[in-house]
Order: structure tokens, then sequence, then C-alpha cells
């Protein structure tokens, strides 16, 4: 972790469950400023990284920390992995916690209609896929797995952040992990790809979108980020598109305060 001389303090509740479908419990941590005046605050639901196979909420405990010190609250929820269940089971598990968060903002101290999602490569997929298919039918929660309050709630958000993400399946050439997490290649599964696709999903417009990426990513190159904030352009959704040169696929190691400074920023504008 990184300490920060002077920072306020930070207030972490973990392993609270959300939702329960057949693989596992999911759980999610909280972290909020400490000693608050009793405001609700901004709420940002980060999700993690990993191809869609592999990490877990863990992994964005120092975005968790830093962002909470900057005075928002954040939710970091677990999603089942590719190797648990294919899509859509993720984005209904993110919208899950969106969700139960909304249901429970008394407790968690957050105003239910300032929410927004963050994450870092896969994980960007997944927040900008929230984001732009508010309340869908399609990728709702399975209310078998969730509270009856919870299934009957939104999952709107009204900001997003992605972070070196990759936002358009059917031009993408087919890669183990993304055949994983869809459950099959494009010619077996090709309604998978359009919906799973954020690039889809535009026609309806969209919440205010923040895209970072490193200039020199060999992972998911920069050129993902700057098509798919084209077609917001044009799709008239308020949206910023950020580069980083000389900056890999690890932005997040690499340019942490970066990220977290043009987050804040935009953050701070689209929620309080």
């Amino acid at each position: 972790m990184r300490a920060s001389f002077g920072s306020p303090p930070v207030e972490v509740v973990r392993d609270v469950t959300f939702a329960s479908p057949p693989q596992r419990s999911l759980r999610l941590d909280v972290y909020r400023p400490a000693g608050g005046s009793g405001a609700r605050r901004a709420l940002v639901v980060l999700l993690h990284g990993g191809g869609w196979h592999a990490g877990d909420r863990s992994d964005l405990t120092q975005v968790a920390l830093s962002l909470a010190e900057r005075r928002f609250v954040c939710a970091v929820p677990d999603f089942r992995l590719s190797r648990e269940a294919t899509f859509p089971a993720a984005i209904r598990d993110v919208k899950a916690a969106i969700r139960w968060c909304r249901v429970n903002a008394d407790a968690v101290g957050v105003a239910p209609d300032r929410i927004a999602t963050f994450g870092p490569s896969t994980g960007a997929h997944l927040a900008v896929l929230a984001a732009l298919t508010g309340d869908d039918p399609r990728l709702a929660p399975d209310p078998a797995h969730v509270s009856d309050a919870v299934a009957n709630t939104s999952d709107a958000v009204t900001a997003t952040v992605g972070v070196g993400g990759l936002y358009n399946f059917e031009h993408t050439p087919d890669r183990t992990e993304l055949t994983a997490f869809l459950g099959g290649s494009r010619s077996e599964v090709p309604e998978r790809y359009e919906l799973a696709s954020p690039s889809s999903h535009l026609d309806d417009g969209g919440p205010p979108t923040l895209l970072l990426h490193g200039g020199d990513d060999d992972v998911l190159p920069a050129m993902a980020s700057e098509l798919f904030y084209d077609g917001l352009e044009e799709a008239g959704i308020d949206a910023e598109c950020v580069v980083a040169d000389g900056v890999g696929h690890h932005v997040l190691d690499e340019q942490f305060d970066w990220v977290l400074d043009w987050s804040e920023g935009f953050l701070d504008r689209q929620l309080r």
C-alpha cells in the first residue's frame, strides 16, 4: 500500500455479501472517508481486471484507498470469472453490486443518484458496459441470486471511467480470454459478441465517459479507446479520451497518480 502523509483516514468494511449465485457468494468491500459529517457522498464502483478469468477485488485496494482519501466512497465487488460462468454472468454480478449499493445507500453513506463505475483493462470493459446498458433487462441480475429489493431497483449510473480497455468485440480477432469469457467463438455465439460490446449500445445515449489509455499499450492498443471515443462523440455522448505517451498496458502501475488525478477531476465534475 502507498502511504500518504497527512491523508484523511479511511474506514473499510469488508466481505459484505450482495449476491448468491450457485458458484459462490459474492462479496464487496466498502471504503469511505472516516469521521464524515453524515452527508451522503458520491459512490464509485471499482471493477478489477485480469482478462475476465483472473484477479480479485483486492487488486484495487490502493485505488479505493486513494479515492476515499479524495472524499469518494468506493465499493469493490466480486464478480464471477469466466472459469466459473460465461457471459453475461460477470456483468449481471456488476449490476447486482450497483443495485445493492443503491438499495443500501443509507447504510453505505452514499447518494443513490451519484454513482459511477471505474475499471482497468477488462474491468474497464465491464465498467463501461454497465454504464451504457443501465436497466437493460437482458443483463439484469438473476432475481434468484439477489434480494427482492435489489432485483427491483435500478442499475443506471451517472458516469464511467475506463482505463486501458477494449470496447468493441465484433471486430476483435479471436483470443483465448475473449472466447472463454463469451463461451464460444464469434461464429458460434455472434449474438454474445454484439451484446457484450459497449460499442453496440451507443444509439440510446449514455452517461459521461472518461477513457484513459497508455500510448505504448501492446496488449490492448490505445486505438481501442480512440475509436470508441469517436463512436461516443458521434452518438452525442459526453466523452473524454486521454492517451499517456510512453506508457504500457499496466497504466495503474506505471502512472498511478496520473490516472487518479484525471479520474478525480472527471468524477468531481460529474458527481458532485
